[in-house]
């Protein structure tokens, strides 16, 4: 019975230190990524037809250490839960903020989000997707945002394509977003690549436009 019982302690000792390993592995891994998809990778922006990273924008990066903001579904777990989820060997997404914050008025540019995924299998770590913000005023009341999405992979499998989506709205207006939150879940179950309301072309046309504000800058 000792027999057993010592063979049944080393082998929770064996698979608690594995799991230890694989988890700071995975933390260190994901350290790394930050790294690689920030301004270093910024020639495969160019040729993908993504924004570039400044360095002079502020930044913000999201871990397993932001647990409670990664996502609405974490927001009430405590760190049972927490590792629960991690060990389930389920991806999780991670990611980078970045915000514009250049004193240049004469850009729309506003933000660029980067998803990344992270896995206990550190090996899965690696890009999802990269989202670049826009935004100018057509006057006090009006706003017209556009956003460019670029795939790596998606949550399907779908591999290197764009999304992009272009909206008006007055400031004092009220907006839904249950209709477009179900729509985007019946894009996933459906499993094809995630479509938004217009093309990535049509979005390029929309940044032309905006070049030329009334005091005849350039936007960014």
């Amino acid at each position: 019975m000792k027999i057993v019982l010592k063979k049944i302690l080393f082998v929770i000792i064996g698979i608690s230190i594995l799991g230890i390993l694989m988890y700071n592995i995975s933390l260190w891994n994901q350290k790394v990524n930050f790294e690689k998809y920030a301004t270093n990778f910024n020639p495969e922006r160019t040729k993908i037809g993504l924004k570039q990273i400044s360095k002079n924008w502020k930044s913000e990066n999201q871990t397993w250490d932001n647990w409670n903001i990664l996502s609405d579904e974490n927001y009430n777990d405590g760190k049972v839960l927490k590792f629960a989820k991690i060990f389930s060997l389920k991806d999780i997404n991670t990611g980078i903020i970045y915000e514009n914050d250049s004193s240049d008025l004469n850009t729309n540019f506003q933000s660029k989000i980067i998803w990344l995924n992270s896995n206990i299998l550190f090996w899965r770590n690696g890009i999802e997707s990269e989202m670049d913000y826009y935004q100018r005023n057509i006057d006090s009341n009006t706003v017209e945002n556009l956003s460019i999405r670029y795939y790596f992979k998606d949550d399907n499998g779908n591999k290197n394509y764009f999304e992009a989506n272009h909206s008006i709205y007055e400031l004092d207006g009220f907006y839904c977003g249950t209709p477009s939150r179900m729509e985007r879940e019946k894009q996933r179950v459906l499993g094809k690549p995630y479509f938004g309301n217009i093309t990535k072309k049509q979005a390029d046309s929309i940044l032309a436009e905006w070049k030329i504000t009334r005091n005849n800058k350039v936007y960014n």
